[in-house]
């Protein structure tokens, strides 16, 4: 009977440690990873709606990117979407060399500062956003990642995206015009950020309404290989 009151008492222990972290212990431990990654793909899409009196007009775009941070180096495609047009680039920025393409058209070169390299937003942008807005947030473990997530308007967290998603909003009252809807998710196992998702609507009987839907999808951390500029394009740029 000792016994199993003992066993009893130690699956108890184990039971409250494994879920003492709470939302500040996840958070200190995401942001540390900023000292860690040195590269990653990311999946991303941002899309607009707007209706106005005047217009109705989408937006949208559409891509991927390998990202390595040391030494900077950029592989990106995209595939921007408009009511009456769409295309497709493609870019590769290593060193001090810039090589970009749109559509079928030969690839253009340019010598660049190595340090411009960048990929916006960065995967520091997005842990800039999650210290801004941690404690607007709530928090919740969901499958294999725990949730930050708000729902509503906060004027905090409309000003720590604004910049990193360039949104600014004009015409409206943002504390009564604008409805938000963020989440971002961290995987459990090393405290990665893996999706972020920024929902925000503007409805004004006067301006009108807009609709932007931001999504970010983070993977392979420090497992991209080098990224290097192929032979076609060097071979066929001007």
């Amino acid at each position: 009977m000792k016994r199993l009151v003992f066993l009893l008492l130690i699956s108890i222990i184990f039971s409250l440690s494994a879920c003492s972290e709470n939302k500040e212990d996840i958070v200190e431990k995401t942001l540390e990873t900023k000292e860690t990654i040195e590269s990653y793909t990311t999946d991303y899409g941002i899309s607009i709606d707007v209706e106005t009196e005047f217009r109705n007009e989408s937006s949208s775009v559409q891509g991927n990117a390998t990202i390595a941070e040391k030494p900077a180096a950029l592989h990106q495609i995209f595939t921007s979407t408009t009511t009456n047009d769409e295309s497709t680039v493609e870019g590769y920025m290593v060193g001090e060399d810039s090589y970009i393409k749109e559509g079928d058209s030969d690839w253009i070169h340019q010598k660049i500062d190595p340090e411009a390299i960048q990929f916006e937003p960065s995967y520091k942008d997005i842990l800039d956003i999650i210290e801004k807005t941690q404690k607007n947030t709530e928090f919740k473990e969901q499958d294999g990642t725990y949730q930050l997530s708000f729902e509503g308007y906060n004027q905090e967290i409309y000003d720590a995206l604004a910049s990193p998603f360039s949104v600014e909003l004009t015409g409206f009252q943002v504390d009564k015009d604008i409805e938000q809807k963020l989440i971002i998710l961290i995987n459990k196992d090393d405290y990665t950020v893996q999706t972020l998702q920024y929902d925000i609507v503007a409805d004004n009987a006067d301006t009108g309404n807009i609709t932007m839907d931001i999504h970010m999808d983070y993977n392979n951390f420090n497992e991209v290989e080098e990224i290097t500029i192929p032979e076609e394009a060097k071979n066929s740029s001007s």
